[in-house]
């Protein structure tokens, strides 16, 4: 695919979102609109396949793309193991197995 083309169409999708972050300030909904718009569409996973291109410009702006607008996801605190400061390791939680053995 021509670098020009991606690069062009990168710059619009910029501009529709900064255009979509305004809107939902302006509205007060604090969420972009045409972000979930682009994820819908799997936008989102073109915009990661583009952070392997080999055009350095291309990959900056795929991966600026994402960072400001699609990179605000927290972390699960149940996910995250919990540190232990005095040991400085990890405590992981038992899991409870039945004692009789797996049951049908």
């Amino acid at each position: 695919m021509d670098s020009k083309i991606v690069q062009v169409a990168l710059n619009g999708l910029e501009n529709i979102l900064r255009h979509g972050e305004q809107e939902s300030k302006q509205n007060g909904i604090g969420v972009n609109p045409y972000c979930a718009r682009i994820e819908e569409a799997y936008g989102l996973d073109k915009i990661e396949i583009l952070q392997s291109h080999e055009n350095q410009e291309i990959y900056q702006k795929a991966f600026d793309l994402i960072e400001h607008y699609f990179g605000v996801e927290e972390e699960d605190a149940n996910i995250v193991p919990q540190v232990d400061e005095n040991e400085q390791q990890f405590v992981f939680q038992q899991q409870e197995a039945p004692m009789e053995g797996f049951q049908l």
